[in-house]
């Protein structure tokens, strides 16, 4: 797995969807926005709005920019024993 980045939507994200997204870097004591456009998929239930940040990885195995957190997540879909 490639490193963990910070990015922002730039339009909502809808679970199991895509969407476009802009990275971030830490800049005088807090996150701005770079010119690095990305396209963030979702792969584990997870959702946002734009203007959300979350966090995302460059998958080795998709290739792809994956949603890991700090977006809104869904409720576990197993039932409680």
């Amino acid at each position: 797995m490639n490193g963990i980045r910070c990015f922002e939507l730039l339009e909502d994200l809808r679970v199991g969807g895509s969407a476009k997204a802009v990275l971030l870097r830490w800049h005088d004591g807090r996150y701005a926005r770079t010119t690095e456009r990305i396209i963030v998929n979702d792969f584990v239930s997870t959702h946002g709005n734009r203007g959300d940040r979350g966090y995302a990885f460059k998958s080795e195995e998709s290739g792809h920019w994956e949603a890991l957190s700090g977006l809104y997540q869904q409720s576990p879909s197993w039932s409680a024993l």
